[in-house]
């Protein structure tokens, strides 16, 4: 079964090389498919995906306009089933290297860690998510919040950096 027999993608999104971006283009090329995709799962206009091959997207999951996945040539970004992810939201596993003050930062290389968004979690507008982190399972990433660290389960976090707001019962 080809992917577009399987997934409804809508008029306006393109599927080229190592990148999904969606553009009002009314035709889709497929090069490079993400790793796994779900049932049922809603990609917006404007989305871009990165490395689509190291990217696993649950059941039941929405990305909105303007979001942006960036996986590495390693390590994934695994968003499970029943999330939400609202617009203009950043999700990194990536981050420069910069120990060496002598050397510009460009030359100094990245590393990447594993980002992992669990089940039934809802990102809000504008999130930075970076490298090496997991929300917790049904938690809330209030809009603008950049997240540096993991997120525990039934947890709402906000800011700069995000810090635990409330814990959910």
């Amino acid at each position: 079964m080809s992917i577009l027999n399987k997934y409804r993608f809508g008029p306006d999104i393109l599927l080229k090389h190592w990148m999904l971006r969606i553009k009002p283009l009314n035709k889709i090329l497929v090069k490079r498919n993400i790793e796994k995709l779900g049932d049922n799962v809603q990609v917006r206009p404007y989305v871009t995906i990165v490395n689509g091959n190291n990217i696993n997207v649950g059941n039941n999951v929405v990305l909105r306009s303007g979001t942006q996945l960036h996986a590495g040539k390693v390590s994934k970004i695994i968003i499970e089933n029943n999330v939400l992810i609202a617009p203009d939201v950043f999700i990194t596993v990536n981050n420069h290297n910069y120990a060496d003050i002598n050397k510009p930062i460009l030359q100094q290389g990245d590393s990447e860690e594993e980002v992992v968004i669990k089940e039934g979690s809802w990102i809000g507008r504008g999130a930075t998510i970076l490298k090496g982190v997991t929300i917790g399972r049904n938690s809330i990433v209030g809009a603008g919040a950049v997240v540096t660290k993991d997120v525990p389960d039934y947890c709402i976090v906000g800011g700069v950096p995000a810090k635990i707001i409330k814990k959910l019962d």
